[in-house]
């Protein structure tokens, strides 16, 4: 009887630890995290930004997004669009990271982008989509032994992100002159965050698991514009988007607010060989706006965000042209690592073609990403981003 007692109230003591410890941890998702906890440099704070770009604009280091319209990122290149388009992407990662603690591998699948656009009416086109603007996604899991009594029993506890800041656009261009394309978007910033711990004893017959769950939600909006100017050989392109309120709540709470970051891209592009565009692109993205949505050990950073890249006319595929891509990126992620800037470097590569007499699109990027925060930990990724167009 004394056991059982000493075991139930153990077993009590553990559990109001563990609610207790689910409750920093989702603290600790709006604040700042030890790279030990995470297994990984790039995913800090509210999550890795994969940069709204099409595969097509990834396999040329993201160089063409603002004249891209299957970016969501310049709502003017909407504009191009002649037919109706529905296009949607797939992009698993590949991370490995190491450290004094090991090695750690992780692989990360997504579905970062999905859009659709419509001619309406003489020189306008209207497109709705979504797109990740941060993906959460988080894991680590130890061991231990707790004591009952005289003897003890193995636990097993795992804590666990899942979640994502995704951006909803509605965005609407217009063609007034031959050399000018301008569009406006409205975006609405949404997504959840949950936030998990598990624990498994290995005396399953004795003690039940527990799983212990909090799920925080965002909410936020924002406004963009841009502008494409455009020769028989060059191409300009400009694009803002301009943050309002955010918030992060917890089932009817509000537990924070601060604003939607700011961002202003510009590109410009040599397009004088038949098929073909050579780019170079920069942006800067005001993320520390959000700072005010976690604790004071969240560390957010505004970033650069600057490529160059082409796409060329290559040979064909039977009866199937090959577009050949390829591009460098480099860009600061927006939020610390142990309080150091985290930077990424990426080389891409790809191609694309039509199939079904030009009715589906199919494009390839493969990129590989190294991301350094001055460390002793290093981190390298490979993705691989593939987008399937279907057009009227």
């Amino acid at each position: 009887m004394t056991t059982r007692m000493t075991l139930s109230r153990e077993h009590s003591a553990m559990r109001s630890a563990l609610v207790a410890m689910a409750i920093l941890l989702a603290g600790w998702l709006a604040g700042g995290a030890r790279l030990d906890a995470q297994a990984n440099i790039g995913s800090q704070g509210f999550g890795y930004p994969p940069g709204q770009l099409s595969a097509r604009a990834y396999a040329s280091g993201g160089a063409v997004a603002e004249m891209d319209p299957w970016s969501p990122v310049n709502p003017a290149s909407v504009g191009m669009l002649g037919t109706r388009l529905l296009v949607f992407q797939i992009e698993p990662e590949f991370r490995t990271v190491q450290s004094a603690g090991g090695t750690d591998r992780t692989t990360t699948a997504r579905d970062p982008l999905v859009f659709g656009a419509m001619p309406v009416g003489q020189g306008w086109v209207v497109s709705v989509g979504a797109s990740t603007l941060l993906d959460r996604s988080a894991a680590t899991e130890f061991q231990t032994m707790q004591r009952t009594g005289a003897d003890s029993v193995g636990v097993s506890t795992t804590f666990r992100v899942n979640g994502a800041i995704n951006d909803l656009r509605l965005a609407a261009a217009w063609t007034p002159q031959s050399w000018l394309r301008v569009g406006v978007g409205a975006h609405a910033l949404t997504g959840r965050n949950l936030v998990s711990v598990l624990e498994s004893f290995s005396d399953s017959t004795a003690f039940a698991n527990l799983n212990l769950q909090r799920n925080l939600s965002f909410s936020g909006a924002a406004v963009s514009a841009g502008a494409q100017l455009f020769t028989k050989t060059v191409l300009a392109a400009v694009s803002v988007r301009h943050g309002g309120s955010m918030h992060v709540s917890a089932g009817d709470t509000v537990i924070s607010s601060a604003n939607a970051p700011d961002r202003l891209g510009v590109s410009l592009a040599y397009t004088g060989i038949a098929n073909s565009a050579i780019a170079v692109r920069t942006s800067h993205e005001n993320w520390s706006s959000l700072g005010g949505l976690g604790s004071a050990g969240f560390r957010a950073v505004d970033a650069w965000d600057t490529s160059v890249g082409g796409e060329l006319a290559g040979p064909r595929l039977g009866a199937h042209p090959l577009m050949l891509r390829a591009g460098a990126r480099r860009r600061t992620l927006p939020f610390q690592a142990e309080g150091r800037q985290v930077d990424e470097k990426s080389i891409m590569g790809g191609l694309g073609t039509f199939w079904a007499a030009g009715h589906v699109l199919t494009d390839l990027a493969v990129i590989r990403a190294s991301r350094d925060a001055s460390l002793p930990a290093s981190e390298k990724a490979w993705t691989i981003s593939i987008g399937i167009s279907i057009r009227q």
